[in-house]
């Protein structure tokens, strides 16, 4: 038993190093475009503001690379994963925030679901 515990032990040490600070760095910028991407499109889609809409079409692209230099990296399901259960965070977050929306708890929950596995993505 304690060596099945010490192998399993040294297998998460070796997943938790996984994917590399800098990749981690490229997920989170990564995801907040897409994010701030989602929040430019609802204020226009609110406001009819070209300016949000002229932003979405120049930051779209660089989301979008960003998306693949990330694949370069990790498998596609591990990427689509981590960057899309980020995204939906943020984008409950904006909307709460920015937008003024009403959040349930049971929402906020999800939130920290979502979270929950973004890191068990990253172990596995």
């Amino acid at each position: 038993m304690k060596q099945f515990i010490e192998v399993g032990w040294r297998g998460a040490q070796h997943s938790l190093m996984k994917i590399d600070l800098f990749v981690w760095g490229v997920v989170i910028v990564c995801a907040g475009l897409f994010i701030l991407c989602d929040g430019l499109s609802a204020h226009w889609g609110k406001t009819g503001s070209g300016r949000s809409l002229a932003y979405v079409m120049l930051l779209s692209p660089l989301s979008y690379w960003a998306f693949a230099f990330i694949n370069t990296r990790l498998d596609l399901a591990v990427t689509g994963a981590l960057v899309n259960t980020i995204v939906v965070a943020g984008a409950v977050l904006v909307g709460a925030v920015v937008f003024k929306e009403e959040v349930s708890s049971l929402q906020y929950i999800g939130i920290a679901f979502a979270l929950i596995s973004v890191t068990l993505l990253n172990l596995a």
